[in-house]
């Protein structure tokens, strides 16, 4: 038997000692406050007072007061570094670029991107004073386009840059806007002065129809539905409105209250498309500034995580979706407004493929994204480029090599190029920084 087995098992009475064996007693004597203090102290099992230490001892020194004695600021944190040993760091700025973002050209400091905003809008402000009463008539009607267009290219950043989707059928969705706001006011009496609104509900609603199946689906689904709808849109539009472009039936006339005279219609109209897309864009960037443009941005990165956290990403990307066709719509219903007038030809399959481009090709000029006052100089090149093409004398009709230059889907490519590159060029970058 080993020494470990020695020992009685238990429920078993203990054994009496044998072989003169007396067995091992524990027994408290006495308990001690233990108050370190001058005083010396005695322990049971030791006689005698404990000797008193002296500053001799090297196992025990006495520079520093009793614990209890001192006071709480005289206390060191041994995390402290000694006075001296490292220098007082300097003020941070947390508005300025990282060294990548410098070395890049990419995020400005936040100061720096508050003032170019302001002076953007500063300049548009001054072109939309200005514009009305130096333009001709026909380039006004040419601008207040461009304004309309601008709603397009923003539900197109939004679907793109913040849901991370893609749609090649946005020109459909702002002819779908148009036809349903001239119909509303032709076939119901409706005021015109809510096209807009009519051509945001159907926007919403014909968006949301295509979002249902695709976004259950990969997101390749939803690029393919939007441009078989590109694609289908002039065919049903002409099997419903017949070959003719179907007009307006009332009159847009500005009110009394404006002091526009009846002759400057192209004035008051191009007020109505601006005011509209002013209250429309700031709406839209208080929506994406919460907890909304936070969450489908959150859907965009990290869905699992965003469906972990209770976030329904499909819910999310659906409401995305419909009020970025929403968006589109509302453009079109504003589009209405200058021609008074809508055509199959106004929206072909071209348009939504222009569209999609000039969204790409003015977001890859920054690394975070475009943003949307990056909307106003994409529809300048859609509306003015063409016009400034037709301007030149033999330019749209010339052919052979020459012609080939001198086409508007050739600045396209050059443009699609050219942002190819810069973004190629800055991602390097980025990666080079890491």
């Amino acid at each position: 038997m080993s020494e470990f087995d020695s020992g009685p098992d238990l429920g078993d009475e203990p054994d009496t000692p044998s072989h003169g064996e007396e067995p091992l007693v524990f027994r408290i004597e006495q308990v001690v406050d233990l108050d370190i203090g001058p005083s010396s102290h005695t322990i049971p099992g030791l006689t005698g007072p404990l000797p008193e230490a002296t500053p001799q001892d090297p196992l025990i020194t006495f520079d520093a007061p009793p614990l209890s004695t001192r006071s709480p600021e005289s206390v060191p944190d041994e995390h402290e570094a000694p006075e001296g040993a490292t220098p007082t760091p300097t003020a941070v700025r947390h508005d300025e670029p990282t060294t990548a973002q410098r070395a890049l050209g990419g995020r400005l400091p936040r100061t720096a991107r508050r003032t170019l905003t302001w002076l953007s809008l500063a300049a548009l402000a001054t072109l939309a004073i200005a514009t009305p009463t130096l333009a001709t008539p026909i380039f006004v009607t040419d601008v207040t386009e461009l304004a309309a267009y601008t709603l397009t290219f923003a539900g197109l950043w939004l679907l793109t840059h913040r849901l991370g989707l893609l749609s090649i059928g946005h020109g459909a969705l702002t002819g779908c806007g148009a036809v349903a706001a001239l119909h509303a006011v032709n076939d119901f009496g409706l005021p015109p002065s809510l096209m807009p609104f009519f051509g945001f509900v159907a926007g919403c609603a014909v968006g949301a129809l295509l979002a249902v199946p695709a976004l259950r689906l990969p997101k390749a689904y939803l690029a393919l539905l939007t441009l078989s709808a590109a694609v289908a849109f002039p065919i049903v539009l002409r099997q419903i409105d017949g070959p003719l472009p179907v007009t307006l039936d009332a009159e847009f006339l500005p009110p009394a209250w404006t002091g526009v005279d009846a002759r400057d219609e192209h004035v008051w109209e191009f007020w109505y498309v601006v005011i509209w897309v002013v209250v429309a864009m700031w709406l839209l960037h208080r929506l994406l500034s919460g907890p909304f443009g936070r969450a489908i941005v959150a859907t965009r990165d990290e869905p699992t995580a965003a469906a972990a956290f209770g976030v329904s990403v499909y819910r999310l990307r659906l409401a995305g979706v419909a009020l970025s066709s929403g968006l589109a719509g509302m453009a079109g219903g504003l589009l209405v407004v200058p021609v008074n007038f809508t055509d199959q030809a106004q929206y072909p399959e071209e348009l939504s493929i222009k569209l999609f481009a000039l969204t790409i090709a003015f977001a890859s000029t920054a690394i975070r994204g475009s943003g949307l006052l990056r909307t106003v100089p994409a529809s300048a090149v859609l509306v003015l480029l063409p016009v400034w093409l037709v301007d030149r004398e033999g330019w749209v009709t010339e052919g052979g090599w020459s012609g080939l230059v001198k086409s508007e889907y050739f600045f396209y490519a050059v443009l699609l190029l050219v942002a190819a590159y810069v973004r190629s060029y800055r991602s390097r970058g980025l990666r080079a920084s890491d």
